[in-house]
């Protein structure tokens, strides 16, 4: 039976999390997110380098912290009520080193692994929509060509969080685009190889923090060690990838959730209309009791597909329940949260204001919310 309660190491390491989000990165979200996508700032990333939080999964013997995913999602919970770009980084640092983790030599583990666990902050991207290939990951164009002992890659990759400022990309490619499942290719693409140009920076409703480009690859080369897995294993490794990165979105939307039902519960027991609190009117708290119902259920389907994914029980449908309501309940929140808190949470700048452009993104990533009801359909 699922025991959800916290170990004493959890408790001290949400408490951790949280001190370090409201001393310095809450102060520093509203500013990072005026100042719009186009620059890279390091600043929230050094902060979570310096207490080994940039890629919580590494495991403890390439450096990492070696969190769990339960644990995980605690962690990015956290972030996600004052910096959801930030973790949005995070997410796709571990998206990229997942593959690795997983299927990689020891030689690849021991190149890359180490990196995203320094002090000094390093970042990873995932490398997989294309322009015509969303939802349908069949309509991949991106190609990679077998030349003797080497693969030459020609394509281009969108919407890649941190891919401008990576250490490496973890790529995924077809080697025959008759049968792009069959013959997916899993990369890893050093920074600084010949080839991979950083395209156009993507300019974002929300989750602004986390920049996010086109990368281009033309002509790259890369010997074939640079392949993770066994031939043939791609699709496999992605759909293990994609299964358990909905779990961590899903907890991204609560963290949102809760931010912005947290906000609009303070605010209704503050702002007066008619000589009481707005909160006694049940049109609001009744709207709020709801909300709270609502970010506890999510909160428990994504301890529950995380809890099934460190126990390697099957946790595909979890996960993508996880990442359906997490998705839900972050777009629910903070538009309640903007009607109860009137013209005001409308305004530019606004913390509610900047909610609902972080919640607006997550029905559409990892697979959007159509995409996990047909996963879950396929599976009742």
């Amino acid at each position: 039976m699922a025991d959800f309660a916290l170990t004493r190491e959890q408790s001290l390491l949400v408490e951790e999390v949280r001190a370090l989000v409201q001393e310095k990165i809450a102060p520093a979200a509203r500013e990072l997110d005026c100042a719009g996508d186009e620059r890279f700032d390091f600043t929230l990333a050094e902060l979570l380098a310096r207490v080994n939080l940039l890629t919580p999964t590494v495991p403890q013997e390439y450096g990492g912290r070696g969190l769990d995913y339960f644990t995980t999602a605690l962690v990015l919970e956290e972030l996600s009520t004052a910096c959801a770009g930030l973790a949005a980084v995070v997410t796709a640092n571990i998206h990229a080193a997942s593959p690795i983790i997983l299927a990689g030599t020891p030689e690849q583990k021991n190149t890359y692994l180490p990196d995203l666990t320094q002090a000094s902050p390093h970042l990873a991207a995932f490398a997989l929509t294309e322009k015509s290939a969303g939802s349908d990951i069949g309509a991949m164009e991106s190609l990679a060509v077998a030349e003797g002992e080497d693969w030459l890659v020609n394509g281009a990759k969108d919407y890649v969080i941190n891919g401008g400022v990576a250490s490496f990309v973890t790529l995924f490619v077809a080697t025959n685009p008759r049968n792009v499942r069959g013959s997916m290719l899993c990369l890893v693409v050093p920074q600084d190889t010949p080839g991979l140009k950083v395209g156009a920076v993507r300019h974002k409703m929300g989750i602004r923090y986390a920049q996010t480009v086109q990368l281009l690859f033309e002509n790259l080369r890369l010997a074939k060690e640079h392949a993770i897995g066994i031939p043939g294993s791609a699709y496999l490794l992605l759909m293990q990838t994609f299964d358990r990165g909905r779990s961590l979105a899903g907890a991204i939307g609560v963290g949102i959730a809760r931010a912005a039902f947290e906000y609009a519960l303070q605010y209704s027991k503050e702002r007066y209309q008619f000589g009481r609190p707005i909160y006694v009117n049940q049109g609001v708290s009744f709207a709020l009791a709801e909300l709270a119902t609502r970010i506890e259920a999510a909160r428990m389907l994504v301890w529950k597909a995380c809890w099934l994914i460190d126990r390697e029980l099957d946790y595909t449908m979890a996960s993508s329940m996880a990442k359906l309501a997490g998705s839900r309940v972050a777009v629910e929140a903070a538009a309640a949260a903007m009607e109860i808190c009137g013209g005001e949470g409308y305004l530019q700048g606004h913390p509610v204001e900047r909610y609902l452009r972080d919640a607006r993104v997550l029905p559409l990533i990892e697979g959007t919310d159509n995409v996990q009801k047909a996963v879950i359909a396929s599976l009742l």
